[in-house]
């Protein structure tokens, strides 16, 4: 056999040899691809009896562990004083907290005397004191003055300041003289004037001019007019001190007739600053 013929004969079994190499790892790679992909689906189903057991597993340890009930919350959720004040738990926690708190209360004696439900000792003297609604707390700020009843709106947005026994308001707290001037121009503002003194005089309707006269010039006495007698118009009027006109002048005011349909006696309301008031009683 000659030299080329050798090196064919050796060349055949190699390249056999190869072709099976090929062979087995194309085969090999197939199987491995195939034992990969997995039915997620049919795979959770098939084992959610299992997955259901672990779960409730986990749920009843953690559960019969150390852990309280507030500290099962995620941390946004939890609030201070929450391990002795079950109103900052959860509704759904509750009935748990108190059974803990109980627990906790029985088994301390510095607790002895306590609140049987809840563990929490006696509210301190301030507390007890303390008002229980925001109308209570304002009405006990309001110690020797009175408060409109927009005094926490302007107290908000305006410097307040006591004046005539009232919390009033006295310059806002931004500028804001612009704004107010358009308004009053173009559109409009509302004033609270609710601290205005308003005085009833109640009598005969003409006991009740008689007695306006002596306060007020004679040429503005219009409260006797027909307009104004049925109580549907406000007449406006300038005081001045009894029998002193034209001279010592309190300041304006407005006065209302109260309507009557029969006969008796009027009564007549008397609107004006409470600057004015006092010398006008006196």
């Amino acid at each position: 056999m000659s030299t080329a013929g050798k090196r064919k004969a050796q060349r055949q079994p190699e390249a056999a040899g190869e072709h099976s190499t090929r062979q087995e790892q194309v085969q090999q790679r197939y199987t491995l691809g195939k034992a990969r992909s997995v039915d997620v689906v049919g795979f959770v189903e098939a084992r959610s009896f299992e997955i259901n057991s672990l779960q409730r597993s986990l749920d009843d340890a953690r559960a019969a562990g150390n852990v309280r009930a507030f500290q099962t919350l995620p941390r946004h959720l939890r609030r201070r004083a929450a391990s002795h004040n079950v109103k900052r738990i959860p509704a759904r926690l509750r009935e748990r907290a108190i059974a803990e708190m109980k627990k906790s209360a029985q088994n301390s004696k510095a607790l002895a005397g306590t609140d049987r439900l809840t563990g929490a000792t006696r509210p301190s003297r301030y507390k007890r004191r303390r008002a229980r609604t925001v109308r209570e707390e304002y009405e006990l700020r309001q110690t020797g003055k009175r408060w409109l009843e927009t005094h926490v709106w302007h107290a908000k947005r305006m410097n307040m300041a006591e004046m005539w026994g009232t919390m009033i308001a006295r310059t806002p707290n931004e500028r804001s003289h612009r704004a107010a001037y358009r308004a009053a121009k173009e559109k409009t503002y509302i004033h609270d004037v609710s601290y205005f003194v308003t005085l009833e005089i109640s009598g005969a309707e003409q006991s009740i001019v008689q007695l306006l006269r002596r306060l007020t010039p004679a040429s503005e006495l219009l409260i006797s007019a027909k307009p104004y007698v049925g109580g549907s118009r406000m007449v406006p009027l300038t005081l001045h001190r009894a029998g002193m006109y034209p001279l010592a002048t309190l300041g304006p005011a407005m006065a209302l007739w109260q309507p009557q349909s029969g006969t008796g006696p009027r009564k007549l309301w008397l609107r004006m600053h409470p600057a004015i008031g006092e010398p006008v009683k006196a």
